[in-house]
């Protein structure tokens, strides 16, 4: 009896194993993503890796993602913005940079110790491309 209890506590614990590591999210995580992002809606959490985990959400009907580590520390926010709220500079870069290029979305980028950037998405030719620029213009390699 004791054999068949023992088993069943092994089995349970194995599963429980087992569902923890598939998990999308901690806990911790998802605590930290409703601190930072009171009114955004999680759409989706992704396990980017064995220490980072990343949530889709929408936030005042915006696409936006972040990335959180297992214990909760925020890591990184990529938040799409409208075309026109692109500051100057950034935009004259762009443009000097890629001419015959239109801009078809723009996303803010902030990273957890790193100078901020933004994502240009972009069509040129009938391809769509996309390219890193800092906050003074450039583009990032």
């Amino acid at each position: 009896m004791k054999y068949i209890i023992s088993m069943i506590v092994l089995l349970l614990a194995s599963i429980s194993s087992l569902s923890a590591q598939s998990k999308n999210t901690t806990v911790e995580a998802e605590k930290a993503f409703a601190k930072k992002f009171p009114t955004a809606v999680a759409n989706k959490w992704v396990k980017e890796n064995k220490h980072e985990y990343e949530v889709e959400f929408t936030l005042n009907d915006k696409k936006g993602s972040a990335n959180f580590s297992g214990s909760g520390e925020w890591l990184e926010t990529e938040l799409e913005i409208p075309i026109n709220s692109l500051p100057e500079i950034v935009k004259n870069g762009f443009t000097s940079n890629f001419p015959q290029a239109s801009i078809t979305h723009v996303y803010s980028i902030e990273r957890k110790g790193n100078p901020d950037y933004f994502e240009i998405e972009y069509k040129v030719k009938n391809k769509i491309a996309e390219v890193k620029i800092d906050s003074n213009g450039k583009p990032i390699k």
